[in-house]
């Protein structure tokens, strides 16, 4: 039996942390890592600020590296690290979110709605100069 895009992202949700656009602009501090995990076409059309750019199909293999470059606290481990998924909607972030998991990361929140809901709540939206 098929199943659908829609039922593989119900059931990550069902498993990971997640968060509103509210709640991530109210955790973001300088410590915390903020991946964008869209296509790089898509993050040339405007990402959140302080976002880096992890595409969902590169994650599994730069997010060790990654973690281990933007680490501003050498008390925190790698992987207690708070990490925050973000996509267009929050599947592909949800997606993210559970591979991270499975990989051993204990901090990782998905953002509900993307960017799309981010920039719906009239939030900030940074475009590469």
């Amino acid at each position: 039996m098929l199943v659908s895009p829609a039922d593989v992202v119900a059931r990550a949700k069902a498993t990971i942390k997640e968060c509103t656009v509210s709640e991530a602009k109210e955790v973001l501090t300088p410590s915390t890592l903020l991946i964008d995990i869209r296509e790089p076409a898509e993050f040339g059309r405007g990402y959140i600020p302080g976002a880096v750019l992890s595409p969902r199909g590169l994650l599994e293999f730069e997010i060790h590296p990654l973690v281990q470059r933007t680490a501003t606290d050498p008390n925190v481990a790698a992987e207690d690290r708070q990490i925050i998924l973000y996509c267009g909607t929050g599947g592909r972030s949800a997606l993210g979110a559970e591979t991270l998991n499975k990989m051993g990361y204990r901090n990782v929140t998905s953002m509900d709605g993307g960017i799309v809901a981010w920039s719906t709540a009239g939030l900030p939206v940074d475009t590469p100069t």
